[in-house]
C-alpha cells in the first residue's frame, strides 16, 4: 500500500497553493477603482499575494508545513509607490515569515523525516537484492521446475518489479523537488506503473493462495490449467485497473499535481480488488487450516494425541502462510486519521518496515530456509568440492571398496512435526 511522508505533504501542498493561486488570484484582472496597487504575487513560500493598495500591508497565514506554527500570519507591505518591500540585504522583495518559523519543532520535524526516508530506501535495497539471489537460484536449477516453483518465481518477480519501482518513484519524489513542482508526464506515469507493479504483487500473492487451495482440494486438476488461470490473473487483471485509474485521475485537473503523490479515493480502484483478493486468502487458509485437522487425525500416531495439539500443529503449519499471502496487510487498511498523534508515527513506522522487507520475508521463508533449495545447494557445494585436484584424487583412489546401501522404507516420512 501507499504512504506519504512529511515530505510528499510538501510537495502535494506546494503544488496545490501554485495551482490554485493561478486560478484565483494570478490570472484575475486589476481592481479598477484608480488606486495604486502591488500586482499579485506567488513567493517562494508558495505565499499567494492579492491585489494589495499602496501603503498597506497583506497578510496570510502561515502554510502548515513542518516547522511552521500555522496559528500565525505571514506579512508583506506594499510600499507607497505600488511595489512590494524589497530587502535592502539581497535586493529581492520580502515577505515575513519570521512570526511562521519554530526552528526548535523543524529540526525535529526535518531529522524524522529524513531518517523515515533512509531506512525505507535501505530495506527497499535489501529486500531487492535478497529477491534477486532467490530468482537465481529458482531459475538456475532443474531440479527446482515444478509448478509450485512456477508460483513462486511469478510472485518474485513480482516483488522485484514492486521494489524496482517504487525506489525510483520514492527517490524522485523526495529527492528531486522540481520534478514534483512541475509534475511532468513521465512522472505520472511512474506513479501509475507503480501502482500496476504494487497490484501485481498482491495478485500473485492471492495466486499462491489459488494453487494451494485447488491442489489440496482436488489432486486431480491440471496443473497446466491452474497455471494459466495465475498467469491472468497475476499479470492480466491489474492491467484494466491501471488503465481505468489513470484515465480517471488524469481527467481531473485538480489531481494533476505533485506527480500524483497525495493520497486519492481514486486509489480505491485498483486497491478495492486487492483487498477483496486478501478476504479470499484469508477463506482459503481457514478451509486449508480444517483440511490439514482432518488429514492429521487421518494419521494413527497424530490422533491419538489431544485436540489442542492437533489444531496447534494445523495453526503452526498455517500460520506460515500469512506473509506469502500478504494477510498482515489487512492491519494496514485504515490509517489514522490524525496524523500528528503518536499511533499515525508508529503507524508510519511499522508501514516503512513491513512494507518494503515483505519481500525479504518471503525470500528467507520460501528460498533460503526452504529444505528442498537448501539440500539441492550443499549437494551442488559438495559435487564442485570433489571436482577440485586433490579432493578429486582421493575420490578415485577410494571408488573401488565404497558401496551404498538405500533402504526403500526410509525414503518414506511418516512423522508429522
Amino acid at each position: 500500500m501507499e504512504f506519504m511522508t512529511e515530505n510528499e505533504y510538501i510537495s502535494q501542498y506546494f503544488a496545490m497553493l501554485e495551482a490554485e493561486c493561478k486560478a484565483r488570484v494570478l490570472s484575475q484582472p486589476a481592481p479598477a477603482d484608480g488606486k495604486s496597487y502591488c500586482a499579485p504575487k506567488l513567493d517562494h513560500w508558495m505565499g499567494c499575494w492579492n491585489y494589495t493598495e499602496a501603503g498597506t500591508r497583506a497578510t496570510e497565514p502561515c502554510p502548515p508545513i513542518p516547522g511552521f506554527d500555522y496559528l500565525q500570519n505571514a506579512t508583506f507591505d506594499c510600499r507607497e509607490n505600488g511595489t512590494w518591500y524589497v530587502n535592502p540585504a539581497t535586493g529581492r522583495e520580502y515577505a515575513d515569515y519570521s512570526a511562521c518559523f519554530n526552528f526548535e519543532n523543524a529540526i525535529k520535524e526535518m531529522d524524522k523525516d529524513v531518517i523515515h526516508i533512509y531506512v525505507t530506501i535501505a530495506l527497499f535495497c535489501l529486500s531487492f537484492v535478497m529477491i534477486s539471489i532467490s530468482l537465481v537460484i529458482f531459475f538456475k536449477f532443474r531440479q527446482l521446475r515444478c509448478d509450485r516453483i512456477t508460483i513462486h518465481k511469478n510472485l518474485f518477480i513480482s516483488y522485484l518489479l514492486t521494489d524496482l519501482f517504487y525506489l525510483v518513484y520514492l527517490s524522485v519524489i523526495h529527492f528531486a523537488e522540481d520534478v514534483v513542482l512541475h509534475n511532468p508526464d513521465w512522472c505520472q506515469f511512474l506513479h501509475v506503473i507503480t501502482q500496476y507493479a504494487i497490484v501485481c504483487n498482491f495478485a500473485w500473492m492471492f495466486c499462491e493462495g489459488l494453487y494451494l487451495h485447488t491442489v489440496m482440494m482436488s489432486a486431480f486438476t491440471s496443473g497446466k490449467s491452474v497455471i494459466i488461470a495465475c498467469l491472468i490473473i497475476g499479470w492480466g487483471v491489474p492491467v484494466p485497473l491501471t488503465i481505468i485509474y489513470g484515465a480517471v485521475r488524469a481527467s481531473l485537473k485538480d489531481n494533476i499535481i505533485a506527480c500524483w503523490s497525495s493520497e486519492s479515493s481514486f486509489l480505491w480502484i485498483m486497491y478495492a480488488p486487492v483487498v477483496l483478493s486478501m478476504a479470499i486468502n484469508v477463506v482459503f487458509v481457514v478451509n486449508i487450516m480444517r483440511l490439514l485437522i482432518t488429514k492429521l487425525r487421518q494419521i494413527p500416531e497424530v490422533a491419538q494425541t489431544s485436540f489442542i495439539s492437533i489444531h496447534r500443529k494445523a495453526v503452526r503449519a498455517t500460520a506460515i502462510l500469512i506473509p506469502l499471502l500478504g494477510l498482515q496487510f489487512l492491519i494496514f487498511i485504515k490509517r489514522p486519521e490524525d496524523k500528528d498523534s503518536t499511533l499515525s508515527t508508529i503507524y508510519q513506522y511499522v508501514l516503512a518496515i513491513f512494507v518494503p522487507l515483505q519481500g525479504a520475508f518471503v525470500s528467507i521463508m520460501y528460498c533460503f530456509c526452504n529444505g528442498e533449495v537448501l539440500s539441492l545447494l550443499k549437494r551442488k557445494w559438495n559435487q564442485h568440492n570433489a571436482m577440485l585436484p586433490g579432493k578429486r584424487k582421493r575420490a578415485q583412489s577410494t571408488s573401488a571398496t565404497q558401496y551404498t546401501i538405500v533402504d526403500p522404507m526410509s525414503q518414506v516420512q511418516t512423522s508429522v512435526t
